[in-house]
């Protein structure tokens, strides 16, 4: 997990106690990293400090170096765990989150990455909603260029995966998305558990966030990783190219197409389904 100074307190303690005090097998060890990337408010700087000696390690940058920086710098100083798992400073992991990713991949050893499905929280309209991802690896390749395969947070990855990868991109804003990308090429499988295993914030800042810099890098992103699975000539541009579009549409527009089912590769279910 990496925390900035806009990152909220109060969320982020909950996000932390939600990863410290998963329902573990016994004997497992969990090891918690947090990179805090650059200066933070007294509030912030107070709620690292709550958490810190329950912490294996804290890796701090005295100025923000940006999210795959950090993350790299993490992903140098594991201790050759053999499971990594994702996880934002905003969002909260349900308590079985870990005992059933470790389950499924100890059972699938044909799967390097596994995400799991979302229970997404509007705080702006109050609409929560459960949010699936690709059922296995075959429509996560082939959906690739239209949806990321897996919520970024709610990964759990092979350690494998990383030294295969060699760490996040650092080019752009879409760490993530390069990341998936990088995975694909490498042939590497991906799947999700349907359950949802992690409340997912979308806040204000969220929209505010969506502006022409994220939306050119992001297309840039798109465009890159079809290039390099499909090759110049594919239908597939279309997809980034319309997102880009709707992108530098008002909020309004942009909310819409959000919340559009097949944009998001399917119904969404009610929160009572999850």
């Amino acid at each position: 997990m990496c925390v900035y100074g806009r990152d909220d307190a109060a969320a982020f303690t909950a996000a932390m106690h939600s990863v410290l005090d998963q329902d573990l097998p016994t004997g497992l060890l969990s090891h918690v990293y947090l990179g805090v990337d650059g200066p933070l408010p007294p509030a912030l700087q107070a709620a690292v400090a709550a958490v810190e000696p329950r912490l294996f390690l804290v890796h701090r940058a005295p100025q923000n170096q940006g999210l795959a920086r950090m993350l790299n710098a993490l992903i140098g100083r594991l201790q050759g765990e053999d499971f990594v798992f994702r996880m934002d400073a905003d969002d909260v992991s349900m308590p079985r989150r870990y005992r059933q990713q470790l389950a499924y991949l100890q059972a699938n050893p044909g799967i390097d990455i596994l995400g799991t499905a979302i229970t997404e929280h509007d705080e702006t309209s109050g609409r929560t909603r459960v949010v699936r991802y690709a059922a296995g690896p075959a429509e996560a390749l082939a959906r690739l260029h239209w949806r990321v395969p897996v919520a970024h947070p709610t990964v759990c990855m092979r350690a494998r995966v990383l030294e295969l990868a060699g760490g996040y991109p650092e080019k752009g804003t879409n760490e993530d998305v390069a990341m998936w990308f990088r995975c694909a090429s490498l042939g590497l499988h991906f799947d999700n558990l349907t359950e949802p295993l992690l409340m997912y914030r979308v806040t204000p800042g969220f929209w505010r966030r969506r502006g022409l810099r994220k939306a050119g890098s992001e297309l840039a992103c798109y465009v890159r990783g079809i290039y390099r699975l499909r090759g110049p000539f594919t239908l597939a541009y279309a997809v980034p190219v319309l997102r880009f579009g709707l992108r530098l549409m008002p909020t309004s527009v942009s909310r819409w197409a959000y919340n559009l089912a097949w944009r998001r590769g399917g119904p969404d279910q009610p929160e009572a389904d999850g």
